[in-house]
């Protein structure tokens, strides 16, 4: 069998993709999964890694642009079409699953105009414009948040949760049972804005000495940021683990009491697998402040807190840093509930329906 997975760009559409291909190669190990991404996109980097084949279309973004750029992207987007439709009648596969951003439309719609079976993955709680088009015409529709629903048609949505990195998912049990004599607070900014929260963390520092002692910090700042952190934790005599970047995050979640970060889908994913309690900064500029939609969700549900980027400053943060280092019992609250509403088993929903959809 040969599946095609189509998407890509940042993160937060390649990492769940390469988290439920693991789960396709896990139930069945012949299977072959072939990516298509977007030439310049981060999976020209990270899928190679993985051992898996990539195709490369040339696209770009329809969204907000006007007038000739919007026609160029338009036009791109139809030879884009053409080039899949000859692609998936090479490759021959059973089954196409888009999981975001505007490089997985040529290939979602070439597959439906082929008759291959089609689905989407929608991460977040407010969809992408791509995959609101692609919701119309697709097979399946599996969504992250409850709050998607009401975009997609009823009868071919389904709410699985966002596929979670199998090496995450292996900590879920060592995490329960981590016991530290420090409170734990893992800190990172993401692929996009890190800036805000490193300079609001290092202000918040200065609102915490009386509790430093009891604290164990683990901050990634990003390249941009390191030296500056680095030197100013130095300046203030704090000790802390400062990195650029973590190339293990199951092993930073499964230490963590407390993560402050952004909002994005799959970091959300991952916390919530990992029924971590949160300090949620959502990323302002993110297309149509999807990232203020996500941590709402949460905040509704009682599974993290929230502090939106023209209300952070280093006092709240500390404040609700706090909140959870000084009552044992509402960050143990917290993390039952963020334990709740996260859904680890979403890759092995997504493989068993689409696999059943296929072969129905």
């Amino acid at each position: 069998m040969k599946l095609v997975m189509a998407g890509g760009g940042t993160g937060g559409h390649l990492f769940p993709a390469l988290a439920l291909a693991e789960e396709f190669k896990k139930r069945d190990p012949d299977i072959q999964i072939i990516f298509v991404g977007g030439k310049g996109g981060l999976e020209e980097k990270i899928v190679p890694k993985y051992g898996y084949r990539l195709e490369l279309l040339s696209v770009e973004g329809i969204k907000r642009r006007s007038g000739l750029k919007r026609l160029k992207a338009l036009g791109k987007a139809a030879r884009s079409t053409m080039i899949a439709i000859q692609m998936l009648r090479s490759i021959k596969p059973e089954g196409v699953i888009g999981t975001g951003s505007y490089s997985s439309a040529p290939v979602v719609m070439a597959a439906k105009l082929l008759g291959i079976k089609t689905a989407i993955l929608e991460q977040n709680a407010l969809p992408g414009l791509t995959n609101k088009v692609l919701g119309k015409v697709v097979n399946r529709i599996y969504i992250a948040f409850e709050e998607a629903r009401s975009f997609f048609p009823g009868g071919r949505t389904i709410l699985t949760g966002n596929p979670v990195r199998v090496d995450i998912l292996k900590k879920i049990k060592e995490k329960q049972s981590h016991k530290d004599d420090k409170f734990s607070i893992l800190v990172f900014g993401g692929s996009q804005g890190a800036v805000a929260i490193n300079a609001a963390f290092l202000d918040a520092t200065e609102y915490l000495t009386d509790i430093w002692g009891g604290l164990k910090v683990v901050h990634q700042t990003g390249e941009e940021g390191f030296e500056a952190a680095k030197a100013a934790y130095k300046r203030k005599g704090l000790k802390v683990e400062v990195i650029k970047f973590i190339d293990d995050m199951a092993s930073a979640y499964s230490s963590a009491d407390l993560v402050v970060c952004r909002a994005g889908a799959t970091s959300i994913a991952e916390i919530t697998a990992m029924g971590i309690a949160s300090i949620l900064i959502p990323y302002p500029f993110a297309s149509d402040d999807h990232q203020t939609v996500n941590a709402r969700c949460l905040v509704k549900s009682g599974a993290a807190v929230m502090i939106k980027q023209d209300k952070l400053t280093g006092n709240v943060l500390a404040e609700a840093i706090r909140k959870f280092y000084g009552n044992s019992q509402e960050l143990k609250a917290v993390k039952e509930k963020s334990r709740h509403f996260g859904r680890p088993e979403a890759s092995e929903m997504i493989a068993g329906n689409f696999l059943k959809l296929i072969y129905k």
